[in-house]
């Protein structure tokens, strides 16, 4: 693996790479980097998660002067969350380099906010293609002394419809310029080629070859976490799965420090393991992992090299990984040894859920949803718990001193439910950890049901009493916790009261109906449905749609009326 100091970058991003934790450059950034700073064009197959921000990202902040106000670097991406990421990365690189501004400009947000941005004066110009046009249109964006173009995840660009946007955006250079493009895309369909042939010159070819593989022996789950609750949300789950050793990921080592921190504030056993320890260090960490002194460890993925520990119980990917290959190589140190292992990925925001989704076609596995508990169910867990410490303890026996109190505080004559009563009170903290999403508080009297979906419908026989059958029986649950069930031609939608999703999920997967096994998940087309009738007003509290807001037709659908209109009445005239 190369190092970033080994890539020749200025000592200003060297310290911002190391500071944000980044030990060792990806596959993509090692040859990526060098050739774009040499000045080449650059054609670059990769796919999402491998480190491409930072592979286009560097070299366009190297190539920026201090206090530049015309643009000299255009990032254009495909969405607007995309845009996001990929302008917050710049800054993060660019800390210690003066002046550096860096403009996103993106549909959904006022035009004139962007042209008043434009007009102080900016460096980078990161944009989706729609935008960019309207600010060509309006000559609010000029590229008169722009030297480099990069166009990130160009097939998923083409595959949304902007393939004249990208060429006219391209063409709107000056004649006499020729700026330095790089283009990272996921597949080479030959649209792409002809862009490459018509607007890049002799450019390197920057392919990632990896070995893909499928990860057989463990059970792969995610969740959606609200932003900010990553912690608590990991804090719950510790709590929940209680694994006995526990292997957690970060990309940074300075996340690393301080998740570590954070879970020993709680009395959560946890320790850190990262390239800047000794390996005096590393080997004492290493000595209470194993032994169980703390069976939770913290590492990233370049420390966790050479790590061979069978009994792995969990895996927690933290971050995503930056590159798919991590992932791989992450899960797998659970399951070994014959043993099943199990796999959880914390995710937030939309554009996570996108990479993760690459994860899954790159990995050709399915990673499975699921919600995180309610507090009801934190509650119930929480309680039990207890009861089972209890009685652990009382297996154990007693000793001289605690029996000797208990004699004492009987002698005073106080009922033996009091004294066990006032003992369980002292002891017995019943926490309720905060992982609610706001928008999910203000809505979640309205949703008490989540649809799950089933991989087998009306192909194979599948009825309504089959699957509520097999439900009841799989999951010890009543007909009442079971609402909707909508029998598909090849899938099943099953409405399963909230509170339950996740034993059904659980008990469900991997069990027969008709003979036939069963793969279960939560389906997402309810959660879309429910953001649309948010945003247009719909639940309470919400606008409603005034006549406004009607949509008022367009001018070739009134011409049609018209028309129909103005035949009718000359067939009227002619009857007559």
């Amino acid at each position: 693996m190369t190092k970033f100091n080994e890539l020749a970058i200025s000592p200003e991003i060297l310290r911002a790479v190391e500071e944000m934790g980044y030990e060792e450059a990806t596959a993509i950034q090692a040859s990526a980097i060098p050739a774009s700073m040499e000045g080449h064009d650059v054609l670059g197959l990769s796919n999402t998660g491998t480190g491409k921000t930072a592979a286009f990202g560097i070299p366009a902040i190297e190539k920026i002067h201090e206090y530049c106000k015309d643009p000299k670097v255009l990032i254009i991406c495909p969405t607007r969350e995309l845009v996001e990421q990929v302008a917050t990365e710049l800054r993060k690189f660019s800390k210690y380099k003066e002046g550096i501004k860096i403009a996103p400009v993106y549909g959904g947000q006022p035009i004139e906010r962007q042209i008043q941005l434009l007009k102080r004066g900016c460096a980078i110009v990161v944009g989706t293609p729609g935008r960019l046009m309207d600010h060509l249109r309006r000559h609010t964006l000029r590229f008169t002394n722009c030297e480099q173009v990069i166009l990130d995840e160009a097939d998923e660009m083409l595959n949304m419809g902007f393939k004249e946007d990208i060429e006219e955006i391209l063409k709107s250079f000056p004649a006499q310029t020729h700026p330095q493009t790089i283009l990272f895309s996921a597949t080479m369909p030959d649209a792409i080629l002809k862009i490459t042939k018509q607007f890049q010159n002799d450019p390197v070819q920057v392919k990632i070859k990896s070995v893909q593989r499928t990860i057989d022996t463990v059970d792969q789950y995610y969740y959606e976490v609200p932003r900010g609750k990553k912690t608590n949300a990991l804090r719950v789950l510790l709590d929940r799965y209680d694994p006995e050793l526990c292997m957690i990921f970060c990309n940074t080592k300075s996340m690393v420090d301080e998740l570590a921190a954070e879970l020993n504030a709680h009395s959560m056993k946890a320790i850190g393991l990262h390239g800047d320890m000794k390996q005096s260090q590393r080997d004492l960490v290493m000595t209470q992992f194993r032994g169980g002194k703390c069976p939770v460890l913290i590492a990233t993925d370049v420390a966790a090299r050479g790590i061979d520990v069978d009994n792995i119980a969990l895996v927690v990917n933290f971050d995503l990984p930056q590159d798919m290959e991590y992932y791989i190589h992450r899960v797998g140190r659970t399951g070994r040894a014959g043993k099943k292992g199990k796999a959880i990925t914390l995710i937030s925001g939309k554009r996570q859920l996108y990479d993760l989704k690459a994860i899954m076609r790159y990995t050709k596995t399915n990673i499975v949803k699921r919600l995180l508990p309610t507090s009801e169910q934190m509650e119930e867990n929480n309680r039990k718990k207890f009861i089972t410490e209890v009685l652990e303890a009382c297996n154990e026996g007693v000793n001289q001193d605690s029996m000797e109190i208990a004699n004492e505080l009987l002698a005073e004559g106080i009922a033996v439910e009091n004294l066990i009563s006032a003992l369980i009170s002292m002891n017995y903290k019943n926490e309720i950890i905060d992982i609610a999403d706001d928008e999910v508080r203000r809505y979640s009297a309205h949703f008490d049901k989540v649809r799950l979906n089933l991989n087998i419908g009306k192909n194979v026989g599948i009825q309504t009493g089959n699957v509520v059958a097999a439900i009841i029986e799989e999951c010890a649950v009543s007909a009442k916790a079971i609402g909707r069930i909508d029998v598909r031609s090849d899938f099943t939608l099953v409405d399963v009261e909230a509170a339950k999703v996740d034993i059904v999920l659980e008990k469900m997967q991997g069990a027969m109906i008709r003979g036939h096994k069963v793969l279960i998940q939560i389906d997402e087309a309810p959660k879309r449905k429910r953001s649309q009738s948010m945003r247009q007003g719909k639940h309470h509290g919400g606008r409603k749609e005034s006549s406004k807001d009607a949509r008022k037709p367009a001018p070739r659908e009134r011409r049609r009326g018209a028309g129909r209109h103005e035949r009718s009445v000359r067939k009227s005239k002619a009857k007559k």
